[in-house]
């Protein structure tokens, strides 16, 4: 890799991962700094505060306006060296429209000395792998069919899902508002599955249905795709290991991939030292 650069990145719609130093953050930029201290960044000229605001919910990754601004913080907080290169990836519905124009919307920034855009999901499983790939993402939930054609693997019916770990768990806190009166935000639904609800300090019960409902769909809309019964399965992705046991229930020989969250930022590492040495 060029000029010591060390940063590998899978940009997601909640948390930005960043395998060098095994940084994630969560993924909001505002225009105006909160009460608590917050992370100025200055991308051609205009400042942004890290951590603050709202999720950037455009789902075409590389049109988000918070892009540059994560991943400027990204290769802040990984390398002071001035001469990056960093492998980042798209979802893969929207990998071959949207490449060049991340790369160049990235180059032009002048954030990166080098960037190469890989596909999402597809990149983490083995070379010999066969079968489906589900990533679940913040925004999106990508699937597909890796087959062999003679000596080539093939990427068959990808399809995309524009639902993923962000609207489940917006979903699921509007229903326990809903149900208890609260005015409680999609950040907290991390917690309450954790640890509970307690309201006054007694604990409330609640439902799992908006996380079954979705996994039911999906299941659904893979049968009709795919032969789900003779096929390999394959978990990835940020929202990966909170519906895998649920989803192993349903679909048995469904497995997932070693440190899920980060197995994007794992495999671009890979592949940036494979052509950066």
């Amino acid at each position: 890799m060029k000029k010591g650069a060390k940063s590998k990145h899978d940009f997601r719609n909640r948390h930005r991962k960043l395998l060098y130093k095994d940084i994630n953050f969560i993924s909001k930029v505002s225009n105006v700094s909160g009460l608590l201290k917050s992370d100025p960044v200055n991308v051609g000229g205009r400042v942004k505060y890290l951590g603050e605001g709202q999720f950037d919910t455009e789902i075409r990754k590389a049109y988000k306006e918070s892009y540059l601004y994560l991943l400027k913080t990204a290769v802040q907080k990984s390398t002071l060296d001035k001469n990056t290169n960093a492998v980042v990836g798209l979802p893969l519905m929207q990998y071959k429209e949207d490449k060049q124009y991340l790369i160049n919307r990235i180059l032009q920034s002048g954030i990166l000395q080098d960037v190469d855009v890989l596909p999402e999901g597809i990149m983490t499983v083995d070379a010999d792998y066969e079968g489906i790939v589900i990533d679940i993402g913040g925004g999106t939930t990508d699937i597909c069919l890796l087959q062999f054609e003679g000596n080539r693997r093939k990427t068959l019916m990808p399809y995309s899902i524009p639902n993923g770990i962000l609207s489940l768990e917006s979903d699921f806190v509007n229903y326990i508002n809903s149900k208890f009166g609260l005015d409680l935000l999609p950040a907290d639904a991390d917690r309450i599955l954790r640890s509970g609800l307690y309201i006054n300090g007694e604990q409330q019960y609640f439902n799992l249905d908006v996380y079954r409902e979705f996994i039911e769909n999906l299941i659904s809309r893979i049968r009709i795709e795919y032969s789900l019964k003779t096929n390999k399965v394959i978990l990835v992705g940020g929202g990966a290991s909170r519906l895998y046991n649920s989803f192993k229930k349903r679909v048995p020989q469904a497995e997932i991939i070693n440190n899920s969250f980060f197995a994007n930022a794992v495999a671009f590492e890979d592949y940036g030292r494979s052509i950066w040495g």
